[in-house]
């Protein structure tokens, strides 16, 4: 009811693109839907989009703009991933306190946390953090990526114990900082497992290890 009464208040537009939407119609637009490509796999990650086209865009509108009728389109098939994975928390991969000074927020978490609403599953904020300010992975080869964020983790001993674990990410390449931050969670969280999961996947690596729904 609530959703209804702002679509009569308040002008609606497609959160990919902004052309104009009636009440009632689906969020994204024709084009866009058409251009929205879900993924299951990368990297061995289970993964909710490919980070292409309307995926891209969705994404970038919701980290860098705050877009919250983005973060919306983007929950559903985030939410339909989470439910074919046995986990019984999640954990959000943090940015080092300077990266959320700089963006003026922390993506990953408001994503973690609006997953958890929906999922009812609790949210584990405090037992995951950046130790430091790691450069940023774009244009590193697949073995500098992972040199890059070593040790760059630290989890709060026995936190997660006996726990099936779920790490969210908002969006992998090499999977390097999953990776890196899952390891520290198996060693020193003693969860009884980790299962990672992503938003969306780079087109990069749209080959190879990945399977298209």
């Amino acid at each position: 009811m609530r959703s209804s009464l702002l679509e009569l208040l308040a002008p609606s537009v497609c959160p990919a693109c902004d052309s104009p939407r009636r009440p009632g119609t689906p969020r994204l637009c024709d084009l866009c839907r058409s251009q929205l490509i879900p993924l299951r796999l990368l990297r061995g990650v289970p993964t909710a989009l490919a980070y292409e086209g309307t995926g891209a865009e969705l994404v970038q509108r919701f980290k860098f703009d705050g877009r919250r009728d983005a973060l919306c389109v983007l929950l559903e098939p985030l939410i339909e991933r989470v439910a074919e994975l046995r986990v019984d928390s999640i954990v959000p991969l943090p940015r080092h306190p300077e990266r959320v000074r700089e963006l003026g927020r922390d993506p990953v978490y408001e994503l973690a946390r609006a997953l958890t609403k929906r999922t009812r599953l609790p949210l584990e904020s405090g037992v995951l953090r950046r130790t430091r300010a790691t450069p940023p992975q774009t244009g590193l080869s697949p073995r500098a990526r992972r040199t890059n964020v070593a040790g760059s983790f630290a989890a709060r001993p026995g936190t997660l114990e006996g726990r099936r674990a779920l790490l969210l990410d908002d969006v992998i390449t090499t999977g390097a900082t999953l990776a890196a931050a899952a390891s520290e969670l198996r060693r020193m969280a003693k969860p009884h497992t980790v299962l990672p999961l992503a938003l969306a996947g780079t087109p990069a690596l749209l080959s190879g290890g990945l399977a298209l729904l």
